[in-house]
């Protein structure tokens, strides 16, 4: 009996041993068999555009490196797909022409997902949501909503879902005037300086700027749209759309995604 209970005990730990060894190995293999299963771009250079003015989504630091979410994101996503980013801040202003041109294969930069621009240019899945909202001055008190908006002016940056919201507002009488600007940084600092009311922007943009202007800037009211932002490519370039595809849904299995989100959005402090 004694003997029995022995080798039953050696029984018992030689298949915990096995069992802690197999889970061992799946652990090693777990990464590996995630990226295989994103396409493998080859090593290949991906040149990407962004404008760096939309903290916390791409900025320059005090070094003038980009930065932000975005770029952390394409960065994940090339470590996934085996490529190399090659990211160049550019005016939003020419950002798609130069992508259909060939300056680059594509861009991220805080960039809506609509019907509109999918006529023109591919996108990836969304990777993430947002809204937009009324940014004004921390002092402002006439401002709770857009319902207090029809006698007063907007600042936006023009070419942006931002500049067809405001417009379409103006038109059904919401909202009296709108400023429009190459950048987001110009509006905020117009309306800094008063010469608009608010600034229409997408909720998380709004809290960049809030973070780089401490006690100056505050949300009025609540989101009043919701928007996919997604990666564009150019019309027709499948294998970089099936690759971030492939890639942001790996990044959303193993947390990645939630990390770069606490990162930039929770924890990160403007200097």
């Amino acid at each position: 009996m004694k003997r029995a209970g022995f080798v039953a005990a050696i029984l018992v730990v030689v298949a915990l041993i096995a069992v802690g060894c197999q889970r061992q190995q799946a652990q090693q293999q777990a990464p590996q068999q995630q990226a295989g299963q994103v396409p493998d771009l080859g090593g290949r250079a991906v040149r990407v555009a962004t404008d760096a003015t939309y903290p916390p989504f791409e900025m320059l630091d005090e070094n003038k490196n980009i930065v932000g979410y975005d770029v952390d994101l394409i960065t994940e996503i090339c470590t996934l797909a085996n490529c190399k980013p090659e990211i160049k801040s550019t005016a939003w202003d020419g950002i798609f022409p130069a992508l259909q041109k060939g300056d680059y294969d594509a861009v991220i930069s805080g960039v809506t997902i609509t019907a509109e621009r999918d006529k023109t240019m591919d996108f990836s899945d969304p990777y993430i949501e947002v809204g937009q909202v009324l940014l004004v001055r921390a002092d402002e008190s006439r401002i709770n909503s857009l319902d207090d908006m029809a006698d007063k002016g907007v600042a936006i940056q023009r070419g942006t879902t931002n500049d067809e919201t405001a417009t379409q507002l103006q038109k059904e009488g919401k909202i009296k005037d709108i400023k429009r600007f190459p950048t987001f940084d110009l509006a905020v600092k117009a309306l800094l300086n008063r010469d608009v009311d608010a600034v229409i922007i997408d909720n998380t943009a709004a809290s960049g700027y809030m973070g780089t202007n401490p006690d100056k800037l505050k949300v009025a009211g609540e989101k009043f749209t919701s928007e996919g932002l997604g990666i564009v490519v150019r019309d027709g370039d499948s294998e970089l759309q099936s690759a971030f595809n492939a890639a942001l849904k790996a990044l959303k299995e193993n947390g990645t995604m939630d990390r770069l989100y606490q990162k930039w959005f929770v924890d990160f402090k403007p200097s």
